[in-house]
């Protein structure tokens, strides 16, 4: 078994390390002979990939799509679903995929309780919908990344005050779910500290790695409130630290898994429009003037 290593780019000296490069490479090894780079000609059935969410245009889907027509394995990779936890990062690993697409196997409860994370009961008298937006990266628009303007134009049917979290608001995520009545994402995993904050959740993207536990669309009016202990149980045993990582665990257990050896093609993700409305262009223009005067107004009172 060969394994190949396509996490993406490293950073640049002074750039912040946000992806576990070295703990990645030591669990490897720790099972087979490591290429830092992509599939090659002699990959078979047997060799596993190891890489970043393989989003639409980047050299991460390339090597999935490599390693898949040969009838290989590839391990993906993303941030955890739910990090960091007190002081500890955590990352996704998964076979063919992420945020509730992948395979994982799971265990008992243990490893989630030791965790020690509060949940809250579910709160069932906010006020507030509160619509999170997600950054934008590449104008490929790959469906699982959330459409251009999407979080400024998104109309709900509902009475209740629309509340919009973008990647540039000042107030934090803690005091926005404060008085909310649920969240509305397209597939940010920030719904899911919503979720232990005891605030339903709505999504609109393909998928969600908590769907379980949420609705899907925008019929904000009606949240779901299911038992939320066993599905956090099991995804627990998704994502690691990388000190975990380094020891090659995360990747033995995956590797255990029944192996078809039968090659698949991967189609191309399917790309999205962009979702801006001229309602929302305004929102977001006064979105920003209103930043600007908070920033100005600060820098005079000091």
């Amino acid at each position: 078994m060969r394994i190949f290593i396509v996490l993406g780019d490293p950073p640049t000296p002074g750039q912040r390390n946000v992806k576990p490069y070295a703990e990645v490479e030591a669990g490897a090894r720790r099972l087979g002979a490591v290429t830092i780079g992509m599939p090659d000609r002699d990959t078979g059935p047997d060799d596993v990939v190891i890489c970043w969410s393989p989003f639409l245009g980047t050299d991460r889907l390339a090597a999935l799509r490599a390693i898949k027509s040969v009838g290989g394995r590839a391990i993906v990779m993303e941030n955890g679903w739910l990090s960091p936890i007190g002081t500890q990062r955590f990352f996704q690993v998964a076979l063919d995929g992420w945020n509730g697409e992948g395979r994982f196997p799971a265990d008992g409860p243990e490893r989630w309780r030791g965790w020690g994370v509060p949940i809250r009961g579910w709160s069932r008298g906010g006020d507030h919908v509160l619509v999170i937006g997600q950054k934008l990266k590449g104008d490929d628009q790959d469906f699982r990344r959330m459409p251009v303007g999407w979080d400024y134009s998104l109309m709900l049917p509902t009475r209740r005050p629309i509340v919009r979290r973008t990647r540039k608001t000042m107030e934090t995520l803690e005091d926005q779910l404060g008085d909310a009545w649920c969240t509305v994402t397209w597939t940010s995993t920030t719904a899911i500290k919503g979720l232990i904050a005891g605030v339903p959740a709505f999504y609109c993207g393909p998928t969600l790695i908590c769907h379980e536990l949420c609705r899907r669309g925008t019929d904000v009016d009606h949240p779901a409130y299911p038992d939320r202990e066993p599905v956090f149980e099991r995804l627990a045993w998704c994502q690691w630290t990388p000190e975990e990582i380094a020891t090659g665990e995360p990747f033995a257990r995956l590797l255990d898994l029944p192996h078809d050896r039968v090659p698949q093609a991967v189609a191309d993700p399917f790309t999205l429009p962009a979702a801006v409305t001229p309602r929302g262009l305004l929102r977001e223009q006064l979105d920003h003037a209103r930043r600007r005067w908070r920033r100005r107004l600060t820098r005079w009172r000091s």
